[in-house]
């Protein structure tokens, strides 16, 4: 029999307060910020694969929360008061409106007289913008700054960054329903490598375009010699699947062709930076959450020997950077091509993750292009 629970009141008094954040070594006014995950009876109300994440946001009359950027798409609601936004929009909001930010997008708040504003910020990637005090996602756009103005030491600082942007991929949704048991079904599983060869495919146009718009000997040398440890890798997936269902995707099809049109527009040392601090250095983390689950499939060859592979193609562009010191001019280039590959990557892996939650709901078919195309808030309530 089922343990029957009673309804239950949380104020919104009762959930603690966060004042201010540190992030680069500087201290940051966020006014108050409540994270439901918090308070103890909202974290256990709340379900433990819920990819939504809720925090109240209050900002007293004149209070300012600077201009800033986060990796993951943000939706502000406005609950009481008023506020004037910062940012990519400069209007006012009042109680019912509601602020869409895309990844990456500066925004920011002032409360508006008489009152200030109480406000609902909502994430869809699994945690909060300052769930985790330790590693806030939001970069302050003086934080941006301050990366680039000090030359002494922009090998370091990237390769900070870069670690800082692997433990937020370690934590993607994917990987938490992966551990959930999401791949346990047959059918499941088998969405997934659907999917994911989506992502090869694309993964192998990157590295074609990456060597074939390389401008100096310098690049093209590594482009090479990475060209032909990761030749044929989408195909040899493929072949080792005994059925496959072709999936078009309009959001998955567009964010994974993102890196390899970016090929053909971004500078040598920028490509170096997306393709090995970014696209290799994700998938170190990848595969060590996906292997372990594909140890009796027909496709675990391939997981398995990414496993060692891909570290070893981190570090050719380690070694690289540290041999050919970016200069300051190239550093904020560097800093922005960085965000912008993990960022997307971000997008890739959630998407993945909503189309096979939505076709584990469903019995599986052996049609092929019968993936649907809705919006990823469309598919998982």
């Amino acid at each position: 029999m089922l343990e029957s629970k009673l309804v239950s009141l949380v104020k919104r008094d009762d959930i603690p307060s966060m004042r201010t954040i540190e992030v680069n070594g500087v201290e940051h006014w966020l006014g108050h910020v409540k994270d439901f995950t918090k308070h103890q009876d909202l974290q256990a109300f709340l379900p433990k694969d819920n990819r939504i994440s809720m925090a109240w946001v209050r900002l007293e009359a004149g209070e300012q929360l600077d201009e800033h950027v986060h990796p993951v798409e943000s939706m502000i609601l406005i609950c009481e008061g008023g506020a004037k936004t910062l940012g990519d929009v400069e209007t006012d909001m009042v109680a019912g409106d509601a602020l869409l930010v895309p990844p990456t997008r500066p925004h920011g708040f002032i409360g508006a007289e008489p009152s200030g504003f109480w406000g609902l910020s909502l994430q869809f990637d699994s945690r909060g913008l300052y769930e985790d005090i330790a590693d806030p996602w939001a970069t302050f756009h003086e934080d941006e700054n301050y990366l680039v103005q000090n030359a002494d030491n922009i090998v370091d600082k990237l390769f900070q960054t870069n670690d800082k942007f692997k433990d937020r991929f370690d934590k993607h949704r994917l990987f938490a329903l992966v551990k959930k048991g999401l791949l346990k079904q047959p059918h499941a599983k088998q969405r997934f490598l659907d999917c994911f060869q989506v992502w090869s495919n694309h993964f192998q146009k990157m590295v074609f375009f990456r060597y074939l718009t390389t401008n100096s000997k310098l690049h093209s040398d590594i482009a090479w010699e990475h060209l032909l440890e990761e030749f044929g890798h989408n195909k040899s997936l493929e072949s080792s699947r005994k059925q496959h269902t072709e999936i078009f995707d309009p959001i998955l099809e567009a964010t994974s062709n993102w890196f390899s049109s970016a090929m053909q527009r971004i500078s040598d040392q920028q490509k170096l930076v997306l393709v090995h601090l970014v696209v290799e250095a994700s998938a170190t983390i990848f595969y060590k959450h996906l292997a372990p689950e594909m140890s009796s499939d027909t496709s675990s060859e391939h997981f398995h020997s990414h496993e060692s592979d891909d570290h070893h193609h981190v570090k050719m562009g380690y070694d690289h950077i540290r041999r050919h010191t970016p200069t300051l001019q190239e550093a904020e280039q560097l800093f922005r091509i960085q965000e912008q590959g993990w960022s997307m990557l971000m997008a890739v892996m959630s998407r993945i993750a909503d189309l096979v939650v939505h076709g584990s709901n469903q019995a599986p078919s052996v049609a092929t292009n019968q993936v649907s195309s809705k919006p990823a808030k469309e598919l998982v309530e």
